[in-house]
């Protein structure tokens, strides 16, 4: 196929480590183009990556015609409007998580994407990995009996208090960032949305970000999300599902290695010695190349888009729930998104 020509939205890290280079590394993706505020930070990314052309301003980039699909990278209060903006000049959007700040913010970017007709996707990596289609493909196998609990953390120590994920004006804190991945994990792996939330949260101050949740999502079916995630913890990320006949562990879940196998453990009961564990092995992964490559592949037609954005607005409604109920410290009904 034919590739499709990127533009990046911001110098930010994450597409300077890894969007930008995975983007390079597939035969799908085309960087063409990059923007920032800063005139030399474009100037010296867009040098670094041979990337043709460096802008000063999102407009600028978004009157490129030969830019037909845009990654977005800015802090979290920029991302729907940079969306829209990017969407109303007909380019299609991956956008890193959270796609936006609640589910109305969300629901205004969905209501732009339905009006103009370009694919926008949130870009949780995770969701590509072969890995998580394996554990999904394990769970739907039966092997595990009928699975009722998942229990998930990712916490990560984050010693710069001049980050943007301590700042609230730019929709910082341990949900948004590190809190989402055991949500994504339970929607992914249950298949199904949250119908109910408890929550809570710590803050430095009743007016900063939460540095730290923890919570419970209730599914259908007695289905149960234990969770947390934290900004300020040794770095820690796994998760445990467990049903009727077995329960399957999956360490280091969010950021493994692209250089490194990863592994998932199948037990019928606690072994403390993992005498009677069976270890599945996976090959080394890039997970953000399998995420530009499915995005772009779905803006050519080659396949369906698999989370499209109906899917981020769900999941919005959930940090939403979340959020009500660490502040009013009661147990939240989610709207159902079937209806």
């Amino acid at each position: 196929m034919k590739p499709v020509r990127f533009g990046i939205v911001s110098t930010a890290k994450i597409a300077r480590d890894w969007v930008i280079p995975a983007m390079q590394a597939v035969p799908e993706c085309e960087v063409v183009a990059i923007s920032s505020r800063d005139r030399a930070r474009a100037a010296g990314v867009a040098s670094e990556f041979s990337i043709p052309k460096h802008y000063t301003s999102l407009s600028d980039l978004l009157t490129d015609e030969e830019v037909e699909a845009v990654y977005i990278p800015t802090p979290n209060n920029r991302h729907v409007d940079d969306a829209i903006a990017a969407a109303r000049a007909g380019k299609h959007v991956l956008c890193e998580k959270p796609l936006a700040l609640d589910a109305a913010d969300a629901l205004r970017l969905a209501e732009v994407q339905r009006q103009t007709g370009v694919q926008i996707s949130e870009a949780f990596m995770v969701r590509y990995h072969p890995r998580w289609l394996a554990a999904r493909d394990i769970i739907r196998s039966g092997r595990l009996g009928r699975v009722t609990q998942i229990h998930a953390t990712y916490s990560v120590m984050n010693d710069n208090p001049g980050d943007i994920r301590f700042q609230p004006e730019l929709g910082g804190g341990a949900l948004g960032d590190v809190g989402v991945y055991p949500i994504t994990a339970a929607r992914f792996l249950f298949e199904a949305e949250p119908i109910a939330a408890t929550a809570t949260f710590e803050k430095r101050a009743p007016d900063g970000v939460d540095i730290a949740v923890a919570g419970l999502l209730e599914f259908p079916d007695n289905r149960n999300l234990l969770f947390s995630g934290a900004l300020l913890q040794a770095w820690a990320h796994w998760i445990m599902v467990i049903g009727t006949e077995g329960w399957m562990e999956i360490p280091v879940a969010v950021w493994p290695s692209a250089k490194q196998e990863t592994i998932i453990k199948l037990r019928k009961r606690d072994d403390i010695y993992d005498q009677d564990v069976e270890i599945t092995r996976f090959a080394p992964a890039n997970q953000y190349e399998e995420e530009v490559r499915a995005f772009a592949r779905s803006v050519r037609g080659e396949t369906g888009q698999s989370w499209p954005i109906s899917d981020a607005v769900a999941g919005m409604h959930v940090l939403d729930a979340i959020r009500q109920s660490a502040r009013e410290k009661l147990r939240v009904a989610l709207p159902s998104m079937s209806s």
